[in-house]
């Protein structure tokens, strides 16, 4: 009997303590229709917004600021220097809020990936996110104890606030590191020019672990894939003289490469091959064809690792976001 009781308190002060342990990061989804409360007053963010659980395969209604948390936690790395933490709390919020807008205007611009969903939590389409016991089986419960806090507090800290263009919300994207020195103009990625999303300096993103990266592949591998591209490619003849001339954008990443008489653009080549960025360069030797790549990501509007070499030196979490997005200021929602 004794020890039966000392089971339920046991259990009960563990129902009691871990709903605590979580409280600074709490993640609680919701059924999928949303309530009245969770549209946003006039002009603010809405309380809640649906996402698409990419792993679960499920649509769900969330608080938009433990959204907001998860992303963070996902997509910066939880060491970095709090004001960049508070520059990348804004941005997800600011993209989170775009798309919010743009799916309550015409549900019908919703991705096929998730036509029931603002977002989703695929990395490769929208942002990632990571639920405190996500964060736990990941990192460990030393990691968790020691940053979900800290997470929660930046986002806190920034509540509401947005980056606007002319007083909209402008598409915040961001990436891990720009290569060459400069963040890359929207234009050049994917068409479409954004008066903020222009080519900027970026400094520190050499600090990455794995900034410069190396692909070689055999002459063989290299002209069937190019090939697959542009069947016009001329790929016969001496390997080393393939290469062509070369076009660079404003941030110093390939516009356009000649291989084989074709003119390619640096993102076609950089889809491909599977590279890092359109920040690269190309060698022929005796046995491949060799890319070196600076960077890490399509290189647009925010630099993960600029930001956090920025705010190391002094700079606000507003002068970071200032920096990167031509133009822009922050509203608060």
């Amino acid at each position: 009997m004794k020890r039966l009781l000392l089971t339920y308190i046991g259990c009960l002060a563990a129902a009691l303590v871990l709903p605590v342990l979580l409280a600074g990061l709490s993640f609680s989804p919701k059924a999928q229709s949303p309530p009245d409360d969770a549209l946003p007053d006039a002009g603010g963010l809405p309380k809640e917004i649906s996402v698409y659980f990419a792993s679960e395969g499920e649509t769900r209604m969330i608080d938009l600021e433990t959204y907001v948390k998860g992303v963070l936690a996902a997509e910066m790395p939880a060491a970095f220097a709090p004001e960049a933490q508070k520059a990348q709390a804004v941005a997800a919020r600011t993209y989170l809020y775009y798309k919010y807008l743009k799916y309550m205007s015409d549900p019908g611009s919703a991705s096929p990936d998730h036509p029931d969903a603002v977002v989703c939590t695929n990395p490769q389409h929208c942002n990632a996110y990571y639920s405190p016991e996500q964060l736990t089986e990941l990192h460990g419960k030393a990691w968790t104890d020691k940053y979900l806090k800290q997470i929660a507090r930046y986002v806190d800290e920034t509540r509401g606030e947005i980056l606007v263009y002319e007083d909209e919300p402008i598409l915040a994207v961001f990436h891990s590191a720009s290569g060459g020195g400069y963040t890359e103009a929207s234009g050049e990625v994917w068409g479409s020019q954004l008066p903020y999303l222009v080519s900027v300096k970026s400094e520190g993103d050499d600090q990455k672990t794995g900034y410069e990266s190396v692909a070689a592949l055999s002459h063989a591998d290299f002209a069937a894939k190019i090939t697959e591209l542009d069947k016009n490619a001329d790929l016969s003849g001496d390997p080393k003289g393939w290469l062509g001339k070369t076009t660079l954008t404003e941030g110093n990443h390939i516009k356009t490469v000649e291989i084989g008489g074709v003119a390619f653009k640096g993102t076609q080549i950089r889809s491909a091959f599977g590279l890092k960025s359109t920040c690269f360069s190309l060698s022929v030797d005796g046995e491949n064809v060799v890319f070196t790549v600076e960077g890490n990501g399509h290189g647009v509007g925010m630099s993960q690792y600029g930001a956090n070499y920025m705010a190391k030196n002094g700079a606000s979490y507003k002068d970071i976001l200032l920096g990167y997005y031509s133009g822009a200021s922050i509203a608060k929602r």
